[in-house]
Protein backbone atom coordinates (compact mmCIF):
# COMPACT_ATOMS: atom_id res chain seq x y z
CA UNK A 1 0.00 0.00 0.00
CA UNK A 2 2.66 2.30 0.58
CA UNK A 3 4.55 1.84 -2.91
CA UNK A 4 1.35 3.30 -4.33
CA UNK A 5 1.04 6.38 -2.65
CA UNK A 6 5.04 6.93 -3.18
CA UNK A 7 4.53 5.97 -7.12
CA UNK A 8 1.15 8.49 -6.93
CA UNK A 9 3.62 11.25 -5.17
CA UNK A 10 6.12 10.74 -7.90
CA UNK A 11 3.55 10.70 -10.86
CA UNK A 12 2.34 14.02 -8.80
CA UNK A 13 6.05 15.22 -8.76
CA UNK A 14 6.89 14.55 -12.29
CA UNK A 15 3.44 16.38 -13.40
CA UNK A 16 3.85 19.70 -11.03
CA UNK A 17 7.66 19.09 -12.36
CA UNK A 18 6.72 19.61 -16.61
CA UNK A 19 4.21 22.29 -15.24
CA UNK A 20 6.62 24.46 -14.22
CA UNK A 21 8.91 23.66 -17.05
CA UNK A 22 6.50 25.02 -19.42
CA UNK A 23 5.24 27.78 -17.60
CA UNK A 24 6.50 30.73 -19.54
CA UNK A 25 4.58 28.55 -22.67
CA UNK A 26 1.17 28.52 -20.37
CA UNK A 27 1.78 32.37 -19.91
CA UNK A 28 2.08 32.95 -23.90
CA UNK A 29 -0.51 31.73 -24.72
CA UNK A 30 -2.84 32.97 -21.97
CA UNK A 31 -1.59 36.66 -22.86
CA UNK A 32 -1.82 35.59 -26.86
CA UNK A 33 1.86 36.45 -27.64
CA UNK A 34 2.38 36.52 -31.13
CA UNK A 35 5.59 35.05 -30.87
CA UNK A 36 4.13 31.89 -29.44
CA UNK A 37 6.20 29.25 -30.95
CA UNK A 38 9.18 30.18 -31.00
CA UNK A 39 9.00 30.90 -27.27
CA UNK A 40 8.26 26.90 -27.10
CA UNK A 41 10.81 26.17 -28.86
CA UNK A 42 13.01 27.85 -26.47
CA UNK A 43 11.38 26.76 -23.58
CA UNK A 44 11.51 23.20 -24.78
CA UNK A 45 15.26 22.92 -25.93
CA UNK A 46 16.65 25.05 -23.64
CA UNK A 47 14.14 25.11 -20.69
CA UNK A 48 16.04 22.52 -18.48
CA UNK A 49 18.86 24.75 -18.23
CA UNK A 50 17.42 27.64 -15.37
CA UNK A 51 19.10 30.37 -18.14
CA UNK A 52 17.05 29.52 -20.90
CA UNK A 53 13.41 28.91 -18.72
CA UNK A 54 13.91 32.36 -17.18
CA UNK A 55 14.86 33.90 -20.67
CA UNK A 56 11.62 32.29 -22.53
CA UNK A 57 9.49 33.61 -18.87
CA UNK A 58 10.85 36.92 -19.17
CA UNK A 59 10.12 36.86 -23.19
CA UNK A 60 6.65 35.38 -22.60
CA UNK A 61 6.25 38.20 -20.01
CA UNK A 62 7.22 40.89 -22.30
CA UNK A 63 4.40 42.71 -24.09
CA UNK A 64 5.36 43.11 -27.86
CA UNK A 65 5.70 47.12 -29.19
CA UNK A 66 3.23 48.68 -31.69
CA UNK A 67 3.45 48.74 -35.25
CA UNK A 68 5.25 52.15 -35.79
CA UNK A 69 3.68 53.44 -39.67
CA UNK A 70 5.78 56.13 -41.23
CA UNK A 71 5.13 59.30 -39.54
CA UNK A 72 6.53 62.52 -41.69
CA UNK A 73 9.81 64.22 -39.98
CA UNK A 74 9.17 67.62 -41.86
CA UNK A 75 6.14 69.86 -40.77
CA UNK A 76 2.95 70.02 -43.10
CA UNK A 77 2.77 73.35 -44.28
CA UNK A 78 -0.53 74.10 -45.70
CA UNK A 79 -1.03 75.40 -49.16
CA UNK A 80 -3.09 78.57 -49.64
CA UNK A 81 -6.00 78.00 -50.90
CA UNK A 82 -6.76 77.77 -55.00
CA UNK A 83 -7.13 80.87 -56.83
CA UNK A 84 -9.36 80.53 -60.40
CA UNK A 85 -6.96 81.24 -63.22
CA UNK A 86 -9.34 84.57 -64.34
CA UNK A 87 -9.28 87.26 -61.69
CA UNK A 88 -12.34 89.35 -61.07
CA UNK A 89 -10.27 92.67 -60.73
CA UNK A 90 -6.75 94.10 -61.40
CA UNK A 91 -6.07 94.63 -57.46
CA UNK A 92 -6.61 90.27 -57.15
CA UNK A 93 -3.92 90.25 -59.58
CA UNK A 94 -1.63 92.72 -58.54
CA UNK A 95 -1.76 91.64 -54.34
CA UNK A 96 -3.05 88.53 -53.85
CA UNK A 97 -3.33 88.08 -49.79
CA UNK A 98 -0.33 86.50 -47.75
CA UNK A 99 -1.22 83.81 -45.81
CA UNK A 100 1.38 84.38 -43.58
CA UNK A 101 1.55 88.47 -42.66
CA UNK A 102 -1.69 90.44 -41.93
CA UNK A 103 -1.77 93.65 -44.25
CA UNK A 104 -3.13 96.98 -41.69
Amino acid sequence: MLSAFVALGTLAGIAFSFALLFLPTVVAKSRRHPNLFPIFLVNLLFGWTFLGWLIALVWACTRPAAPVFSMSVYPTILAPPHRPAVANSAAAILLPPSPYRRWR
